[in-house]
């Protein structure tokens, strides 16, 4: 009866044990977040931008990375090439091939990080007139 409780005790610390060893490797592979965005998100930008900026909370690949922008009808707006901001591997850097007019767009987003995750999003912005 001892020896049972002994092995018990042992399995039940080895459960806790893998648990917990679990949720620490969920966490440190946890997928990219946007942190910022400019223009920022649901905001209004004085003048029309000349680029797109979003921080993510991982270094993306841009080579793997998309944007797109639509407008309020949903007719796509032409952009540039997605690069990284060379300072920044965080920073995703789209410009526009030309100004935007006033009324909403949104950007539609995926990025590919280091560690092979591939997470999209999308977010609304307008431009005011």
């Amino acid at each position: 009866m001892l020896e049972r409780r002994a092995t018990l005790k042992t399995t039940s610390i080895a459960v806790v044990a893998l648990f917990a060893t679990c949720l620490i490797a969920t966490s440190a592979h946890a997928h990219p977040t946007l942190k910022s965005a400019n223009p920022p998100v649901d905001g209004t930008a004085a003048a029309a931008p000349t680029e797109i900026r979003m921080s993510f909370s991982e270094a993306v690949i841009s080579k793997f990375s998309s944007v797109e922008l639509r407008d309020q009808s949903g007719i796509k707006i032409a952009t540039g090439k997605v690069a990284t901001d060379a300072k920044d591997e965080k920073q995703l850097i789209v410009t526009l091939q030309a100004p935007l007019k006033a009324g909403a767009y949104t950007v539609k987003w995926t990025v590919v990080t280091a560690d092979t995750h591939r997470v999209n999003g999308t977010y609304s912005f307008k431009v005011a007139g």
